[in-house]
Formats: C-alpha cells, sequence, structure tokens
C-alpha cells in the first residue's frame, strides 16, 4: 500500500512542480514570472525534487530500490530544500505579495513541499540516514546565496529591474549588509542568511529524527507480521 501511496505523491509532485514552473515561465510581469523564474530558489528547487521524483519512479516502475546512503541524503537535502521554499513563501513572502496566491505560486510553493515531505515519511522504513546527514541539508541554501549573490554583481534582472530575487538577499538593503531597521527588510541579508540557515539546520534535524523513528517502527511491524 506504501509504494503505491507513495507512487501518486510523487506524480502529483513531478506534475505540480513542472506545471507550476510553466505558468511562472507563462508570466508577464512581477514576482517570479517569464523565464526569470528560473533564477528562483523556488523553480530550482521544484525543479530538483521532480527530477529526483522521477528517477524514484523510475526505479519503482522497474522494480528497483537504492540503498546507497548517498542517495538517502539527496532524498533529505532535496526535501528540506523544498520545505524551505515552502516555509519562506507562507511566513516571510506571501504577506508582502499584493496578491500571492496565484495558481502557480500554490503549487510551486504550498502543492509540490506538503507531498514531498509527507513522501519522505512514506518511505522512512527504507531509509538508512545517519544521525547527522542533516547537515548535508545546508548544500543547495549556501550554492543559492553564491548564485544570487553572483547575480548581484552582475547585475541580473531577477524582477524587473531588481538585480536580486528575494529582499533579504538585497545587498544594497536599507539595513545594510548586517545593520536592522524598524520597517521591511527589518534586517540585512547576513541576519537573514543565518536565520533561514539555522531554520534548515532545525528542519533537516528533525526530519532526520523522524525518518529514523518511522523507519524503526516499520521495521518492528515487518518482524511481527513475520512471527
Amino acid at each position: 500500500m506504501k509504494k503505491y501511496i507513495s507512487l501518486l505523491l510523487k506524480l502529483v509532485t513531478i506534475v505540480s512542480a513542472l506545471y507550476g514552473t510553466y505558468l511562472s515561465i507563462l508570466g508577464n510581469s512581477g514576482f517570479m514570472s517569464n523565464w526569470n523564474a528560473l533564477l528562483f530558489f523556488t523553480i530550482q528547487s521544484n525543479l530538483w525534487i521532480a527530477g529526483w521524483f522521477v528517477y524514484e519512479a523510475v526505479l519503482m516502475f522497474k522494480k528497483k530500490k537504492y540503498d546507497s546512503r548517498v542517495a538517502n541524503i539527496l532524498k533529505l537535502m532535496f526535501t528540506v530544500a523544498i520545505s524551505l521554499t515552502g516555509i519562506v513563501f507562507v511566513f516571510i513572502l506571501a504577506p508582502t505579495l499584493p496578491n500571492p496566491y496565484k495558481t502557480n505560486n500554490i503549487l510551486t510553493h504550498v502543492v509540490v513541499p506538503l507531498c514531498a515531505v509527507i513522501d519522505l515519511f512514506v518511505c522512512a522504513d527504507k531509509m538508512d540516514l545517519h544521525k547527522t546527514d542533516f547537515i548535508y541539508c545546508v548544500i543547495p541554501p549556501i550554492y543559492y546565496v553564491i548564485f544570487a549573490g553572483i547575480g548581484y554583481i552582475n547585475n541580473w534582472h531577477f524582477v524587473e529591474e531588481l538585480n536580486y530575487p528575494y529582499f533579504f538577499l538585497n545587498w544594497g538593503s536599507p539595513a545594510g549588509a548586517a545593520g536592522f531597521t524598524k520597517d521591511s527588510p527589518w534586517m540585512g541579508p547576513v541576519w537573514w542568511i543565518i536565520l533561514l540557515a539555522a531554520v534548515i539546520v532545525f528542519a533537516g534535524f528533525i526530519y532526520t529524527l523522524l525518518v529514523k523513528l518511522f523507519a524503526k517502527i516499520g521495521k518492528k511491524k515487518t518482524k511481527k507480521d513475520l512471527i
């Protein structure tokens, strides 16, 4: 039964990520629209998890399993990355946008993260994570901070005339690089990066603990069924 639930979650995730990306690219202006949408962490993290789920789905159809530690880490890493996409959108970006809950935003920021997280725990009994593997979850955000920084320096247009993708990665912020203000953005990108890094590490730590717990419970049930 878990196999079919997982497969359904993977298919919903793949379709939602690809269709949400397609709708974003079709957008004419505004936040995360046209081909510039590909420069955003949202779209990149959606494509990462969609690509990984395509790989997993193919293995399922071929009735093969992946049991390498690297594969388990990648699944955790991409799931935490897409979780960050959902958390940042719902709690930080949505309140600042005029019309945040468009179809593309709901698909890429809500549906995909939820399905990916649920699938992680559905597949928990097949995973073997080390208790320190959550540290690897900082890799995608670190990559993106560097990526966005290169874009800022080279004056890429993420949103119309803006050379940064999100207000908390604006190195020309009124708060400065590491200062504070009473109004938005409240603090400089250095502090935002530290805050989000803490969220990532915490989420990765909790996910790892839960996966290990669910895996242990699953193994106990399997042993009981065999007796």
